[in-house]
């Protein structure tokens, strides 16, 4: 745990660092829908919500707006800002409320997950076993939202004179807007008129819709976050309160996740000595036991974020504030992580002192019996050469050497993006056939290399029975398709681990 204490001053200064230039860089002006979808898509992820919920409630309730033309906060009645927080009963900052848009979403998801606790301790009607994984069961959390008012019960909508329910305007924007299906409770257990009875329990419908919601892992870093000043630990999952933890506290998952009383609840050990359940939606993973402190701030809940890390600890990627894994990479970037894997192996038969015929990996093995092709500093036998920036030419060099880019007789176009067959054919020399795949038809297995060369159909194999470079979709390669970042790291790691599964 003493990662945990080191890191608890570096986090709390990040947190903070990050509110006030939210407040600064948003102060009287709204942003794009793009960035305010982006802000929520970050709450929502936090807290455990699915993302199309929050930011259809956004879209119902503000329109995405959280200011008016003139600058001053959008405020209708007593409710304020974009998640129209009605900040009557002071749990909340006003100020915040009005100028700052994080913490007004912060607020509004706050205040979803109180409605959904009604709804999950049955102050109000609720839905199946409430998972809140399942859209179809936030559906009376949606309607106490709107204030738990008769008027949204379908069967009185002509008595209001209302075309929809509040309930309904949020399922029509995630279908319209997002692309989202949220199918309907069966309404036959609702009354005829007023509110339902709050011990009626509907059945979740039989079609569901995944609100992919991330869930945690035993030995996860994680800090007690939200917009309160104070959480509760609790003996059992929705057991008695035992520990008052305050924001931004560290601690590390050692159970979990158990499904409760509408919550993915975990148990955390908190200051080495304390420990005890807490929901899921007040928990923000750092980093975890085996990796550390997660060194790049957008991977906490990325599928590569553990990828990443080794390679950060191999000495590929370097630090920095973000790693922005689901952007392109380009070729110059891949090539350079190549590179530098590649590397790995040159130090390993170094260290080990490994004699010639017992290397890991060794030139011969990648360029086969021609011998290597020797480029003067400088020198790369592409018309763009002097396209790639100084810092990635050795790299470069260093594969073009082992005749790695031999499939770019003239242009390389460092800096354009790569696709997924292009990497397929840079990595083919470093993976060797597998002999108990020597039969397989890759046609069988992916349906849209038929337009491919042999050599990249025989890439596009090889990557694949090495595990370097996997499908999109059911029957699909998809070939043409752009390398992003992270699947870039994926790679990186299947190179890596061909030296690592030697070492050990």
């Amino acid at each position: 745990m003493k990662i945990l204490k080191n890191a608890r001053k570096i986090i709390l200064i990040i947190f903070v660092s990050v509110l006030v230039l939210n407040t600064f860089v948003y102060a009287d002006y709204n942003p794009s829908r793009e960035e305010i979808e982006k802000m929520i898509d970050e709450v929502a992820l936090k807290r455990g919500i699915p993302s199309v919920i929050l930011k259809s409630i956004a879209r119902v309730e503000s329109v995405y707006q959280h200011f008016n033309k003139d600058g001053s906060p959008k405020i209708s009645g007593t409710s304020i800002g974009l998640m129209q927080i009605n900040n009557k009963n002071g749990g909340y900052d006003t100020n915040k409320l009005k100028y700052d848009i994080m913490y007004n979403i912060e607020a509004g998801a706050d205040v979803l997950l109180s409605k959904w606790s009604m709804s999950s301790y049955q102050s109000v009607a609720c839905v199946g076993n409430m998972d809140p994984n399942v859209l179809e069961n936030w559906y009376f959390a949606l309607w106490a939202y709107n204030g738990w008012a008769q008027s949204n019960n379908p069967h009185m909508l002509s008595s209001y004179a209302k075309k929809y329910t509040y309930q309904q305007l949020i399922y029509d924007i995630a279908k319209k807007e997002y692309g989202q299906t949220i199918n309907n409770i069966d309404f036959s257990y609702l009354p005829s008129t007023g509110k339902p009875s709050r011990s009626l329990v509907v059945p979740t419908p039989v079609y569901t819709n995944s609100g992919n919601i991330a869930l945690y892992e035993k030995g996860d870093y994680v800090r007690i976050d939200g917009v309160r000043d104070v959480y509760q630990l609790r003996d059992v999952p929705s057991g008695k309160y035992i520990y008052d933890v305050a924001v931004n506290t560290l601690a590390v998952v050692d159970e979990g996740p158990v499904l409760q009383n509408g919550y993915y609840w975990y148990k955390v050990i908190v200051n080495d000595d304390k420990s005890g359940w807490i929901e899921r939606n007040w928990l923000t993973r750092t980093g975890d036991t085996e990796h550390g402190r997660y060194v790049f701030e957008d991977i906490a809940y990325h599928w590569a974020r553990k990828l990443i890390m080794d390679l950060y600890h191999e000495g590929i990627v370097s630090e920095s504030a973000n790693f922005y894994p689901e952007n392109l990479i380009t070729k110059e970037e891949f090539l350079i992580l190549v590179s530098k894997s590649l590397d790995k192996f040159d130090e390993f038969n170094q260290k080990n002192n490994v004699a010639e015929g017992e290397k890991v990996i060794g030139t011969e093995e990648i360029i086969g019996n021609e011998g290597p092709t020797i480029f003067k500093n400088g020198e790369l036998p592409f018309t763009d050469a002097q396209d790639i920036n100084p810092w990635a030419t050795e790299y470069i060099q260093h594969l073009a050497n082992y005749g790695l880019l031999n499939n770019y007789e003239h242009e390389l176009k460092p800096l354009g993006t790569i696709t997924r067959k292009e990497a397929a054919c840079i990595i083919d020399g470093i993976f060797t056939d597998n002999n108990e795949y020597k039969d397989l038809d890759i046609h069988s297995i992916f349906k849209d290399l038929t337009s491919l060369s042999d050599n990249e159909v025989k890439a596009i194999k090889t990557a694949y029975i090495n595990g370097a470079i996997s499908g999109k979709g059911s029957g699909s390669f998809s070939p043409d398709d752009y390398l992003t970042r992270a699947e870039a790291a994926a790679i990186m790691i299947k190179i890596l681990g061909k030296y690592s599964t030697v070492q050990r």
